[in-house]
């Protein structure tokens, strides 16, 4: 089995790294923190100081950060992944940042003779834990190939979608949809619920009809509807308002420099930021609801 190396050991990167543990492979960690590194060393793992020091111990290197700063930083400098990680090495960043910054970062790793995959997961941190996450992958055939044993440890549905940056692109725009779709389930709620109909109701009829995705099967943001939806618990996250403001952020930009028009992302985005300007910015995105409530004057 390869070694592999994990950096970023958050909600679902310190599942996701378990789940490697757990199936036989050598695994050192590294995390600002150190109660998910404690952990996992714990389980089985082994730690390290730094991304440097990951990579001279790996034959793979994970990444699962926040941002494409983040990424970045672990990758370059004298204490970075591209000056561990010998040549003939593989990283498979699982982020989901810039396309644009990915390729800078494939490149940069081929000049040292690096291979490198874009991996970015769709999935809670539930999926993370049980290995049924969905992965979109960019980046050469034969890596994809010769990484698929490891990403399969961690995800259910595994996609090749297409040359470096590509899982970023695949990844992005179904967050977009997903997004907007939040915003249509929060808006026929009130819509409906203003209108005197019963949550448990519009979500019964909703299922059945055109109006059902994957929101509204997860999240609906009204308490006591669905036995899962983070409306039940204050919207504890999940995925935050901050990280999809960030994924809407990295869309936006990416549409304005290929003069992309996105209305509804645009909207969508919106809504976003004033639920981080409320203070919400660590809780589930569902919570956006709340902005569209208020909206129309409902005190939540």
């Amino acid at each position: 089995m390869k070694k592999i190396g994990f950096i970023g050991c958050g909600l679902m990167g310190k599942a996701m790294a378990l789940n490697l543990v757990r199936a036989g492979y050598p695994v050192t960690v590294h995390d600002l923190k150190p109660e998910p590194v404690a952990e996992l060393v714990a389980a089985g793992a082994t730690a390290a100081n730094s991304p440097r020091e990951v990579a001279e111990k790996s034959e793979v290197v994970i990444t699962m950060l926040t941002s494409s700063p983040h990424v970045e930083q672990v990758m370059f400098g004298p204490e970075g992944i591209l000056e561990g990680l010998p040549a003939g090495g593989n990283i498979i960043d699982m982020s989901t940042i810039d396309p644009i910054v990915t390729r800078q970062i494939a490149a940069a790793a081929a000049e040292k003779g690096i291979k490198m995959l874009d991996a970015p997961v769709s999935g809670a941190p539930l999926k993370a834990a049980d290995g049924t996450l969905s992965i979109m992958v960019g980046g050469q055939k034969e890596v994809f190939e010769e990484c698929l044993e490891i990403l399969q440890v961690m995800g259910e549905k595994i996609i090749h979608a297409g040359d470096i940056g590509m899982g970023e692109v695949v990844k992005l725009a179904n967050n977009l949809v997903g997004a907007i779709c939040g915003i249509a389930v929060s808006e026929g709620f009130l819509f409906g619920t203003r209108l005197g109909a019963d949550p448990k109701t519009l979500f019964e009829v909703i299922s059945a009809s055109a109006g059902n995705c994957w929101f509204l099967q997860t999240r609906v943001p009204y308490p006591d509807v669905i036995p899962e939806s983070p409306a039940n618990n204050d919207f504890a996250p999940g995925f935050t308002i901050d990280l999809m403001a960030k994924d809407l952020g990295l869309i936006l930009s990416a549409a304005d420099a290929t003069r992309t028009p996105l209305p509804a992302g645009s909207l969508t985005q919106q809504l976003l930021l004033a639920a981080k300007a409320s203070g919400l910015g660590q809780k589930d995105w569902s919570v956006v609801s709340k902005i569209v409530r208020r909206l129309a004057g409902e005190d939540v």
